[in-house]
């Protein structure tokens, strides 16, 4: 798959004071990037230099292979976003909204009525936005965004205020987007559950620099390690067996049962060799790694304030 976005080694000063510290990430097509990280992390100014807001004091932002810093124009014509809650004409219609955004990119009608129907705004379009509950002022934002068909859509903290059922709607509106018309799409959120619900890749961030990038699947991180708990007849004998496979990086140990961190994937080799050596294993299984305890472990440094 294509690289959508390329960011490489980016630094942005405020002042005297470094905000971005040397970050770098890439989001491929139909993919769904998290940017997860406390509030004042550093989120909302890597989104400002990626929609071209502010400019980085060094390294590089890559849209569809266009440069933003050297050609601005073709980089952002690639870009949808909803930044915070979206600014829209109250005194007008939903549907006069998106006429407007249309008119200035010059995208033709059939792509609003796609739009519309995509948000689930179809029967309120024609009613006026001071009308709108806040999910569907969320929702037509998110229409005016996906307009032409964006190869990147950019949402920073797209969820702030949504009932419950907003959110679920919201959700499912970019997993669609992303699936149907294989668009990459950046969520800057501090809030754990959503971009552990929606996100296929998830970067944790914090003081300005990344401190990890992982893959999410079926709500948990994929990590180059795995967490294994092994219970066992007899712990002594068995300590000694461990601490000789390489594959096993340290463990701890309560009476039987054994916590070990492990090389991924290498469970079926400390079977056999626990079984080779004659090792009575009542069970074994993996630990998913939560969300919620590595960002801990990154973001917080594993102690909670």
């Amino acid at each position: 798959m294509e690289n959508v976005l390329e960011v490489k080694d980016v630094h942005k000063h405020l002042g005297k004071r470094e905000i971005i510290k040397g970050i770098s990430f890439n989001v491929k097509e139909g993919e769904i990037f998290g940017f997860l990280g406390p509030n004042g992390a550093g989120k909302t100014t890597t989104i400002r230099m990626l929609v071209g807001m502010i400019k980085p004091n060094n390294g590089s932002i890559s849209i569809m292979g266009h440069d933003i810093n050297k050609d601005k124009v073709n980089a952002l014509k690639h870009i949808g976003a909803v930044v915070e809650n979206p600014e829209m004409y109250t005194y007008l219609s939903g549907m006069d909204n998106l006429k407007l955004v249309a008119s200035l990119r010059n995208i033709p009608k059939k792509d609003l009525e796609d739009v519309i129907e995509m948000v689930n705004l179809k029967d309120r379009i024609n009613d006026k936005v001071k009308k709108y509950s806040l999910g569907m002022k969320q929702r037509l934002g998110l229409a005016s965004a996906l307009i032409g068909k964006p190869s990147l859509l950019i949402l920073d903290e797209p969820t702030n205020g949504l009932d419950p059922t907003g959110i679920l709607d919201f959700r499912e509106i970019v997993k669609k987007a992303a699936r149907e018309r294989n668009t990459a799409v950046l969520i800057s959120s501090h809030i754990l559950s959503e971009v552990q619900h929606l996100c296929d890749t998830v970067a944790f961030i914090n003081k300005g620099t990344i401190q990890s990038i992982e893959s999410i699947k079926d709500g948990t991180v994929n990590n180059k390690t795995d967490t294994v708990v092994l219970v066992i007849r007899e712990s002594e004998k068995c300590s000694e067996i461990l601490k000789t496979m390489e594959y096993i990086y340290d463990f701890t140990s309560e009476n039987n049962v054994f916590t070990l961190n492990v090389k991924a994937d290498s469970t079926p080799e400390i079977v056999f060799n626990l079984a080779k050596n004659n090792i009575a294993v009542r069970e074994i299984y993996k630990k998913n790694s939560d969300l919620e305890e590595r960002y801990m472990e990154l973001v917080e440094g594993g102690v909670r304030s």
